[in-house]
């Protein structure tokens, strides 16, 4: 599981020491577009700016209300491999505007294990799928 799914699942279940302000602040610096849907597949929490269609009034409506039939079905079929344990990540690329969009699900569970929901990340990776070596020194100069 991912940093970003375990610091939701922590605040969502109050076993971190940040307040949700401070999550939100940490969700919103990261360089993804995030969204959670509940275990029940309602859209909880929603950001970022990669889908022009994507609006905070689709929080608090079942995700199925806002996808086409050929993305319900796939969205289906993880919940159900994501609630069974049998799968821990489903990743995808996509192009937009000629962008690469790395696209990550990944479910929320508690300490015991039980299925909270999933999340998703979008990142537009264009810019960094070329880089080789390592950079160690600032050079804003």
């Amino acid at each position: 599981m991912s940093v970003i799914c375990y610091l939701i699942v922590a605040v969502w279940t109050g076993g971190s020491g940040l307040t949700s302000e401070q999550m939100d602040l940490v969700i919103r610096h990261l360089p993804v577009q995030v969204s959670v849907v509940d275990e029940h597949g309602t859209l909880v929490y929603w950001h970022g700016d990669l889908f022009a269609d994507c609006e905070l009034r689709h929080v608090g409506v079942h995700a199925d209300e806002s996808h086409n039939e050929h993305s319900r079905r796939t969205i289906a079929r993880m919940e159900a491999a994501f609630r069974d344990g049998s799968r821990d990540e489903a990743v995808f690329r996509r192009i937009e505007e000629g962008r690469l969009i790395l696209v990550r699900y990944a479910p929320l569970r508690d300490a015991a294990g039980a299925y909270l929901g999933m999340m998703e990340t979008m990142q537009d990776i264009t810019d960094i799928v070329g880089l080789e070596g390592a950079k160690l020194t600032l050079d804003w100069d």
